[in-house]
C-alpha cells in the first residue's frame, strides 16, 4: 500500500524497520550566490553597487563615500576566495579597516573591532539593525567581527562603528 502522504520519503532506519525523512526545503540548502567569484575577473569599484537595486545602492554608495573621506583610508578591491568572493577592503595606512561585500543581494559591512574599540561602541545607541549585528558578533574577547547589513539602518550603525575604531587606531 503507498503513503497517504507523497511528499515524504521513505528510509530504512539501519534495524530493517522504515522512518519517514522529510524534504528539506530547497531555499534553506542553498548558499547564498557570491556576487564575484571569479579570482581572475576583478570587478570594478563601480561594480558593486551597480548589481544591487538603486535603494540598496545608495546605501553602498553611502558607505563607501564616507570610507574614502576618511583620511588615509585606501580602496583596494581583495579576493577573500571562491565562497566569499571580491570585495571592497579599506586600509588605514597598513591595517585594515573593514571590507563591504555583497553577500547574496544585499550589501554587507565586515569590520573587526579589538578589545578597547569595542568596549568604547555605545552599542544601545544603535538601531535594531546594528545590535543584532553585535548580538551575532563572533570572534575572541581580544578580536571581535561584525557582519553589518547596510540595508535598512545598517549603514549608519556602520559609520558609527568606524568612527570608534578609527579613534582608537589613532590613539594606538
Amino acid at each position: 500500500m503507498k503513503s497517504p502522504q507523497p511528499d515524504k520519503k521513505r528510509a530504512a532506519d539501519g534495524k530493517g524497520g522504515k522512518t519517514e525523512a522529510r524534504d528539506k526545503p530547497a531555499a534553506a540548502s542553498q548558499p547564498p550566490r557570491v556576487a564575484f567569484p571569479k579570482k581572475n575577473q576583478a570587478p570594478t569599484a563601480a561594480a558593486f553597487a551597480a548589481r544591487l537595486p538603486l535603494a540598496l545602492g545608495k546605501r553602498f554608495e553611502m558607505a563607501r563615500t564616507f570610507l574614502l573621506r576618511q583620511k588615509d583610508i585606501k580602496e583596494d578591491v581583495y579576493f577573500y576566495g571562491p565562497k566569499t568572493g571580491w570585495a571592497l577592503r579599506y586600509l588605514a595606512g597598513e591595517q585594515p579597516l573593514c571590507s563591504l561585500l555583497l553577500h547574496g543581494d544585499s550589501p554587507v559591512g565586515i569590520v573587526s573591532l579589538p578589545a578597547a574599540a569595542a568596549a568604547a561602541v555605545d552599542w544601545k545607541s544603535l538601531s535594531p539593525v546594528g545590535q543584532l549585528a553585535h548580538k551575532h558578533a563572533h570572534g575572541s574577547p581580544a578580536m571581535l567581527w561584525l557582519d553589518v547589513p547596510l540595508a535598512g539602518t545598517g549603514a549608519a550603525d556602520l559609520k558609527a562603528i568606524l568612527r570608534v575604531k578609527l579613534a582608537s587606531m589613532s590613539l594606538g
